[in-house]
């Protein structure tokens, strides 16, 4: 991926930088869509300036009007194989403990989607005998450490992408 690399490393596990360094995410247009649009993929709604999941406005709305199509930025960056954030989780304790790490990812993507439906999982896989994720934005990734964090300790290190929305986290506990 023609990415630059990351300027900032931040072992000790501490946020604020990455959330000081807001950059524009490619596959959002500054302008937004024309509204209401949903996702022909995935049925996400844009209304009042945001992606959402709402199954009975959706449908009210087919109802009353034309409603516009245009693919949701999740679902262009799966197409596209873009991700914004990618997590490598290594060590002995991932082999003792991986159903139950995966189970902990799955559960915090349920959660963010919730939020905001463009933060996704592209693609988790076992990799090196660790687990490789791919996320749709760097915030998702982020709380994917932030869990690992808390719910395991862990050793971590955090690289932001010079000029890019981009982030890779390696975390690693024996």
């Amino acid at each position: 991926m023609p990415r630059g690399r990351a300027t900032d490393v931040d072992k000790t596990g501490q946020y604020g930088k990455f959330r000081e360094r807001r950059l524009k995410d490619p596959y959002i247009p500054f302008k937004g869509w024309k509204e209401p649009t949903v996702c022909p993929i995935c049925s996400a709604l844009y209304l009042k300036k945001r992606w959402q999941f709402n199954d009975n406005l959706l449908y009210d709305l087919k109802q009353k009007k034309e409603i516009f199509s245009h693919k949701c930025p999740a679902c262009r960056k799966i197409e596209d194989n873009y991700p914004m954030g990618i997590i490598d989780i290594s060590g002995k304790f991932v082999s003792e403990h991986r159903d139950e790490l995966v189970n902990l990812i799955r559960s915090e993507e349920r959660h963010a989607k919730e939020k905001n439906p463009l933060e996704r999982i592209m693609k988790m896989e076992k990799k090196n005998g660790g687990i490789h994720v791919e996320v749709t934005c760097e915030s998702l990734a982020l709380r994917i450490a932030r869990i690992l964090k808390r719910a395991y300790k862990g050793e971590h290190e955090y690289s932001l992408s010079d000029g890019d929305k981009y982030i890779t986290i390696v975390w690693r506990r024996d």
